[in-house]
């Protein structure tokens, strides 16, 4: 055999070992084994601008690709042109590396369905959010101070508490507080109609005043049928010049200033504070929590009624009242009633042996 014959088998034999070592690399990439350890998901973070030698490494430690060092070759020959998007990712591992490829190339990132209850202070709505790790305090701080959301309607108001609309928001981990914050002020606007704006200022409101009252209206009814009959005592009580005295404008003073306990105390209705409605004459300077639909609908539609007076029953609502003096047999009723329900409930004596 000449050397010429055995050079070209010898380059023959390389190359179908070559074709067969790409063949099984392929494979493997295409069809990764699990082994002995069963399928599971794991998650992983990528911040912004984080190398691609970085990501494929991390896919490896984390288990969702088998041999990263092959899978980034592959991305750098063949898939480099798709650009793998920042984000947190939900993978099974292992995975074939055009699936992950894929999924980065998309932004499948994982997503969060926060559900924002009627009535929180903007707080107590941010905790929702930073506590899945989305923005964090100091940036959803930050963010509440965008009145310029609102022109017109948050004249004189520090921040946007009363006008974060509470719904349902999906997000990701890089949706940005300020993020968040814009569109649930683009929901309170798609809510609060201006139709609902025209009747605040027939009923001698601004819009702003408005959603302050339909914020106490949201923190006083246990039933959200009631909202336009407490909207209607409280419109009652501040035409007749009377003070709101709402318990809820108290418990938010103190909230606002570090100092509640969980519990109002008969002292702490002297707090000095302008949101202190036992205080100062009128509605306070701005929302207390952050109204629903039905609560800004109740405050603009207030029932026609001349109560001034209501107290919790133990029907879950409110008993409301057109005199002190109706008000004040009303709340005897209902101490009645709870002190014979207490004395129902405890446990009988046990009876004496002869």
């Amino acid at each position: 055999m000449s050397a010429t014959r055995r050079i070209l088998r010898t380059l023959l034999f390389l190359l179908a070992l070559t074709i067969a070592a790409g063949a099984y690399f392929f494979y493997r990439l295409k069809h990764p084994g699990s082994g002995t350890t069963p399928p599971a998901e794991v998650t992983i973070v990528f911040p912004m601008g984080t190398p691609t030698s970085q990501i494929f490494r991390r896919l490896g430690q984390a288990g969702v690709l088998a041999d990263p060092r092959l899978a980034e070759i592959y991305y750098r020959l063949y898939r480099v042109s798709t650009p793998l998007q920042a984000g947190e990712y939900r993978f099974t591992r292992p995975m074939p590396v055009d699936d992950v490829i894929n999924r980065m190339a998309h932004g499948d990132v994982v997503k969060y369905t926060i559900v924002v209850p009627e009535g929180l202070t903007a707080p107590e709505t941010f905790e929702l959010f930073w506590k899945q790790g989305i923005g964090g305090p100091e940036a959803f701080a930050q963010a509440l101070q965008a009145t310029e959301l609102l022109p017109g309607l948050t004249q004189k108001v520090s921040d946007l508490e009363g006008f974060l609309f509470p719904e349902t928001y999906v997000v990701t981990r890089s949706t940005s507080a300020r993020q968040i914050v814009d569109r649930m002020v683009n929901e309170f606007h798609r809510n609060f109609t201006e139709d609902m704006q025209q009747k605040a200022r027939a009923l001698g409101m601004t819009p702003r005043q408005a959603v302050t009252l339909a914020s106490i209206v949201e923190k006083e009814s246990a039933l959200p049928e009631e909202g336009p009959l407490i909207a209607s005592v409280y419109l009652n009580r501040l035409k007749r010049g009377m003070r709101l005295q709402a318990d809820p404008t108290v418990i938010y003073a103190l909230k606002r200033d570090g100092k509640w306990t969980g519990l109002l105390h008969r002292s702490e209705y002297g707090y000095d504070s302008p949101y202190n409605t036992y205080l100062y004459d009128g509605l306070p300077p701005e929302p207390i929590c952050n109204p629903g639909r039905k609560a800004l609908k109740a405050a603009v539609s207030p029932a026609k009624a001349d109560f001034l007076y209501f107290v919790a029953d133990d029907s879950g609502g409110h008993t409301f009242s057109r005199t002190f003096e109706e008000h004040l047999r009303a709340i005897s009723t209902v101490r009645k009633l709870r002190a014979e329900a207490e004395t129902a409930a405890e446990p009988a004596a046990p009876s004496a042996t002869q």
